[in-house]
């Protein structure tokens, strides 16, 4: 790894990160499993340490953006910062010529993206937001299952998530993280809403959104870490329950869907589908590695720079998922049901 001076001449990379955490180490990693040959810098903005096995290779250390440039058209910057600062890191690369893949979320409910969808539509830049469950053969089962009415009408969803965001991330101290800090955009609703992104992916944007705070938030950092939520669609539709609890001794991750006479149930820990009919059980296991949707997202941006159309999953059609995170928000403050814009 070579770190960079400020002071030096500008440097035209194929790839940049921004962020060192593991995230970024895993897109790091990623980059460099796809070619050897390209050239990559990281912003190391903290002082963290990056893995040693990347010691050997050649990328470029920066403390700041001031001196990268995208070698060409195609080249890709990766925006691993907190997500209070992925919009304003998103403009000042999109402002020097990069398309972007961003972390999910997109962003936190103050922060506008306008002035962002404005500079790349102006430069032909494309976008991606990094909702990696999406790219999963699971996820993808449910889209195929649902767009065929293969079990007809859908009585209730039940959307569940049990997890302890404390061991996340081994010999960090999880109060110095920013799922932590409310002001860098922690907290459960954000942290978990790969859950938001898919339910608006099967299911569509709903109208209105109703969320209670069930454990108490934390004062320090103003977080909230267990909350429960009901969304509603427009008459005739189902209600769709969701649970997302960051603090829990046990693990959960699933989606059931029940129709009249059948149901489903995605397991997203074990990458499995259940589906009951007629009370007889029928259980796929899924193949794909966890990595594997991150490196199809990667290659989903990379094709579609190549061939100049819109990813699967860009900013603009990120929206409609910051939407209803927003709206939750609004919904944890007031104790009030909300509408989706």
């Amino acid at each position: 790894m070579k770190k960079l001076k400020s002071s030096q001449n500008n440097i035209a990379v194929d790839y940049l990160i921004i962020g060192t955490g593991n995230i970024a180490i895993r897109h790091l990693e990623n980059i460099t499993n796809l070619s050897n040959k390209k050239i990559i810098a990281v912003c190391k903005r903290f002082k963290s340490k990056l893995n040693k096995k990347f010691e050997k290779k050649e990328i470029r250390i920066i403390g700041n953006l001031d001196n990268i440039v995208p070698k060409n058209n195609k080249a890709i910057a990766i925006i691993c910062s907190a997500t209070s600062m992925h919009v304003n890191d998103a403009e000042e690369v999109a402002k020097k010529g990069f398309n972007i893949l961003l972390e999910k979320p997109l962003t936190t409910a103050k922060v506008k993206t306008d002035r962002l969808i404005k500079i790349c539509k102006d430069n032909n830049l494309k976008t991606l937001v990094g909702y990696n469950m999406r790219f999963t053969n699971r996820i993808k089962s449910i889209v195929n299952i649902l767009k065929n009415k293969k079990h007809g009408s859908i009585k209730d969803i039940e959307i569940s998530v049990e997890t302890d965001f404390r061991k996340w991330r081994k010999g960090v101290d999880y109060k110095k993280t920013v799922s932590f800090d409310k002001s860098l955009g922690g907290g459960v609703i954000n942290e978990l809403s790969h859950e938001i992104d898919y339910l608006n992916l099967l299911f569509g944007k709903p109208k209105k959104v109703s969320v209670k705070n069930i454990v108490a938030t934390n004062e320090k950092n103003n977080i909230e870490t267990h909350i429960t939520a009901i969304f509603e669609y427009v008459q005739k539709h189902p209600i769709v329950k969701m649970k997302l609890d960051m603090l829990s001794k046990k693990t959960k991750r699933y989606c059931k869907i029940n129709f009249k006479n059948s149901a489903i149930k995605i397991n997203n820990i074990k990458n499995s589908l259940l589906t009951i009919r007629d009370k007889q059980k029928t259980l796929k296991t899924y193949k794909d590695k966890v990595n594997d949707s991150y490196v199809r997202e990667l290659n989903n941006l990379i094709k579609s720079v190549k061939n100049n159309i819109d990813s699967e999953l860009s900013v603009e059609k990120c929206l409609n998922t910051q939407n209803i995170i927003n709206a939750m928000h609004k919904s944890l403050q007031t104790n009030k049901k909300e509408l989706i814009s």
